[in-house]
């Protein structure tokens, strides 16, 4: 009998054990979740103990990130959401936050990529957090001279009517072309580009009285200002496109280097019937532009070529453009054009057989536009 009551003794200890683990994380979970919003130092505490004892739950190395954020411990909430989203892999939410960290650890590329990926899986309901991602991916967009792209990022808010000073604040930079930190302003520039974010604001919402008066006073008050005009001239666009011209035109003759001017330049040349003069322009433009958006220049100048007839140089033009941007259906539309007129027939029917492809998940109206000037102003050469 001995020899049997002692492995049912073993077996009750074991048993006990592990009831009083599961009811000691039970307890550590419910404790932590309770003291999440009003005392995040000791949530942490408590999702770290519970975590010792279940590593594999998800849920704790979330709500312990966010936590660990709110107490700007970033480099810990990082580390936190990686282990959580791990787990996890489908929750935008977590992608959101782990952008947010690597933000403030300037880890910006990085930040970026997983912003792109929360969104891409969705942030969820709340608002208020969606705005902060939002404005920091904008943020990081503006340093690297993606105006467009950033506004991008930030155009889903104004249909949400969401325009807080911050949201302003970052559209300001983006009309103004300014690849500032917020930070890192005067309290001079700052008014200007508060007062450029919310005529820009007003203007992408379509409360066009608002935008008039705001970029009325912008003009009144800041027009020798670094920007000013290149942003009125992105606003007359879809007004008085001669107008718009020769605000461009002023802020290029004021700063010679503004390469968001000599693009809409050369673009708005190609287009009205000088393509050798926009050629020109979008060259000067290709010398000090980003390179990340040399493929506008080059698709611009292959729509130049084109339009000249000379079907080599524009397919050499659009070609290279499609190097960086080999998912851009307008670019395959230009280039099966290109080949068609130079009697490249299979060449055409493959690059009409991409843009078909590729125009299924895109925007129908999409074209490769300059900076600021989003696809309203390109529908005239629309396929």
């Amino acid at each position: 009998m001995k020899w049997f009551c002692l492995p049912a003794i073993l077996w009750a200890s074991l048993l006990h054990a592990q009831t009083s683990t599961v009811e000691n994380f039970d307890d550590l979970a419910a404790r932590a979740q309770a003291e999440v919003d009003s005392n995040p130092s000791e949530a942490v505490a408590l999702y770290r103990k519970a975590l010792d004892i279940r590593p594999s739950w998800a849920e704790g190395w979330l709500y312990m990130g966010g936590d660990l954020y709110r107490l700007q411990r970033f480099s810990e909430a990082r580390d936190a959401f990686r282990k959580g989203i791990a787990l996890a892999p489908q929750l935008g939410m977590a992608y959101g936050f782990l952008g947010l960290c690597e933000y403030e650890l300037g880890d910006l590329h990085q930040a970026l990529g997983d912003i792109i990926k929360g969104e891409s899986l969705g942030l969820g309901p709340n608002l208020v957090f969606e705005t902060l991602v939002r404005r920091h991916a904008a943020l990081i967009l503006v340093r690297e001279q993606a105006y467009d792209e950033a506004l991008a990022q930030l155009g889903p808010l104004t249909v949400k009517k969401v325009n807080t000073p911050e949201v302003e604040e970052a559209i300001g930079l983006c009309a103004l072309t300014m690849p500032r930190r917020p930070e890192s302003l005067t309290p001079q520039e700052k008014g200007v580009v508060d007062l450029a974010g919310r005529a820009t604001w007003a203007n992408m919402c379509r409360r066009s009285t608002e935008a008039e008066e705001a970029f009325r006073e912008l003009m009144a008050k800041y027009a020798d200002f670094p920007g000013v005009h290149y942003a009125n001239g992105v606003y007359q666009m879809e007004m008085d496109q001669r107008l718009a011209l020769s605000e461009f035109e002023k802020e290029l003759k004021a700063h010679p280097t503004h390469w968001p001017s000599m693009l809409v330049i050369g673009f708005l040349r190609i287009r009205d019937g000088d393509p050798e003069g926009g050629i020109e322009m979008t060259r000067n433009a290709m010398r000090v532009e980003p390179e990340r958006d040399r493929w506008i220049a080059l698709t611009a100048i292959g729509q130049g070529y084109l339009a000249m007839g000379e079907m080599d140089k524009a397919i050499a033009s659009l070609q290279q453009a499609l190097q960086q941007q080999p998912n851009n259906d307008s670019i395959h539309f230009f280039l099966e054009q290109a080949f068609r007129q130079a009697g490249r027939k299979a060449d055409a029917l493959r690059e009409r057989d991409e843009f078909v492809r590729l125009r299924e998940h895109t925007d129908p109206r999409s074209l490769p536009t300059p900076p600021g000037m989003g696809a309203r102003q390109a529908t005239s050469t629309a396929p």
